[in-house]
């Protein structure tokens, strides 16, 4: 539990957090979902945003059926407090829609109505977990280049080590993103997770000259399986398993980082940046 100086410190400050990868398949929204019920556990109040317009997975995984999405508030029949879902573990949940437009592909009215709507919501919490699409589309980069932290997940197969690398070439390239945080997912040990780490970061820093931070590792556990095949968060189910426990000690770590990131602002940096890339859009030379 956090100290009651540490959450006077930082109450009015909601970190926001993006989770990203380079490919589908590594795990990365079972890490959102469970780190924030993790951070919910410690104390925190946390948001989680399904920001994968398109493909919506946050619901799925916690076995929770919407009231309604962000299609319905983008159309005007809701507000999103209408759809907010009090889901598992104790965290809250803006669910998103499958089959919608990306954020790209929205009219620049239907962004600002999004942009106010989470601004107007998102105050009321310590954290801002923004789930994206994997891969390199430009919903992927839209939130990820606003976020005041990037956390990619990245397994140890070479084919997610090198989208990854492509993943953060875009950011850096197109978007002046400097510093990664990285989490490595379903590995054995974590030596294993330290040489994937490894080989991704030294590319990084030979070639595109940005920080990656090591955040932490997941083990490989088949109760996350289990978990996931019965729509159950295991941080909340088996909070003892070695997966919970590699989960646990990520959200510990981004509880730091996030208190020591805050120069790149929290809320309104965040709303600053959506706002510049609704008007503006950027282009990435990549």
């Amino acid at each position: 539990m956090k100290s009651i100086d540490n959450k006077l410190e930082n109450q009015s400050v909601t970190r926001v957090v993006s989770f990203t990868s380079g490919k589908g398949g590594v795990g990365k929204t079972h890490t959102v979902v469970n780190t924030a019920i993790t951070l919910a556990s410690q104390g925190f109040s946390v948001l989680v945003f399904d920001a994968d317009l398109g493909l919506a997975n946050v619901d799925v995984i916690l076995n929770i059926q919407p009231k309604g999405t962000l299609h319905n508030v983008l159309k005007g029949e809701c507000s999103l407090d209408d759809i907010l879902i009090d889901a598992p573990g104790g965290i809250t949940i803006i669910p998103a829609a499958s089959g919608i437009e990306e954020i790209q592909g929205l009219k620049a009215s239907e962004k600002m109505l999004l942009m106010n709507e989470i601004e107007r919501i998102a105050h009321r919490f310590d954290f801002l977990l923004i789930d994206t699409p994997a891969g390199i589309g430009s919903d992927v980069m839209y939130f990820n280049s606003a976020a005041a932290e990037i956390v990619c997940v990245i397994t140890g197969e070479p084919t997610s080590l090198t989208d990854s690398y492509a993943l953060i070439k875009v950011l850096s390239a197109g978007y002046g993103e400097k510093t990664v945080s990285v989490v490595v997912n379903n590995v054995a040990t974590e030596s294993d997770a330290k040489a994937a780490f490894n080989t991704l970061s030294n590319a990084v820093t030979k070639f595109l000259q940005v920080d990656t931070r090591y955040v932490g590792w997941i083990p490989s556990d088949e109760t996350v399986r289990q978990c996931i095949m019965e729509r159950r968060p295991i941080a909340a189910e088996f909070p003892s398993s070695r997966a919970a426990r590699g989960i646990a000690d990520v959200a510990r770590k981004l509880g730091e980082n996030s208190r020591q990131n805050r120069v790149k602002g929290g809320m309104q940096f965040f709303f600053r940046q959506l706002l510049d890339l609704s008007m503006y859009g950027k282009e990435a030379s990549y």
